[in-house]
């Protein structure tokens, strides 16, 4: 049987959180999902790692912003729900999966700390980077809002699962996937939408939102079960 790590966040405040969609998908295909939280501040990191890198995959859900300065810049005013200790934690899962050859799929926040992880860099805000808002459609989260234009054969057309329509939800971005991943798709106003590398995929939008309407979006689960 195969299991999944799945992080969870810390957020509202004296609270973890974790949208249900992405347990609901594991179970779906038939492994077994194994919630985890960041540790706090204080606490060491290496028994969190074995637990999460014990598992067959990794999967890193969505949540508020990472912090910037993890990419050498100085924050905005306007961030939401900053979490140091879930950087501090996300960042780490993702080198030591990768050290252990256990398959990384990030989601969103997940798909962003990918990035930030390996070298790469956001947009603080999409609106402020000239995007507009149109890519925070927390009132349509369950609906498809926009088009996804990936790469013919690449990972991110795959994990569409034939569809070319997503939700959106977030007011941040990759901005730089950085030297170890590459862009693969794309919005049609040229935010990036997925990132891949050896092991390691990100999205983001919000499958775990969709699948239960269309299960083709069961898709990016099922790569990080195969990769396993």
């Amino acid at each position: 049987m195969q299991t999944v790590a799945i992080l969870a966040g810390r957020q509202p405040e004296h609270r973890y959180s974790l949208q249900r969609g992405y347990v609901d998908a594991v179970w779906a295909l038939g492994a077994v999902p194994l919630v985890l939280t960041p540790p706090p501040l204080d606490a060491p990191l290496d028994d969190f790692l074995a637990v999460v890198v014990g598992c067959d995959g990794v999967l890193i859900s969505g949540g508020g912003d990472v912090d910037p300065s993890a990419y050498g810049e100085t924050p905005r005013d306007d961030l939401m729900e900053v979490d140091a200790a879930r950087d501090r934690a996300e960042i780490a899962v993702v080198h030591a999966a990768m050290a252990a050859d256990r398959p990384v799929l990030g989601i969103c926040r997940g798909h962003q700390v990918l990035a930030v992880a390996l070298g790469g860099a956001l947009h603080q805000d999409l609106d402020a980077a000239g995007y507009g808002t149109r890519h925070w459609e927390e009132e349509r989260q369950h609906q498809p809002v926009h088009a996804v234009l990936a790469d013919p054969g690449s990972l991110a057309q795959r994990v569409l699962g034939g569809t070319t329509v997503v939700n959106s939800i977030h007011h941040q971005a990759v901005r730089d996937p950085g030297p170890l991943l590459r862009a693969r798709a794309w919005s049609e106003d040229g935010v990036i939408e997925a990132v891949e590398g050896e092991g390691v995929l990100g999205v983001q939008w919000h499958p775990e939102r969709l699948a239960h309407i269309d299960v083709r979006h069961l898709a990016p689960f099922a790569w990080l079960l195969e990769a396993a």
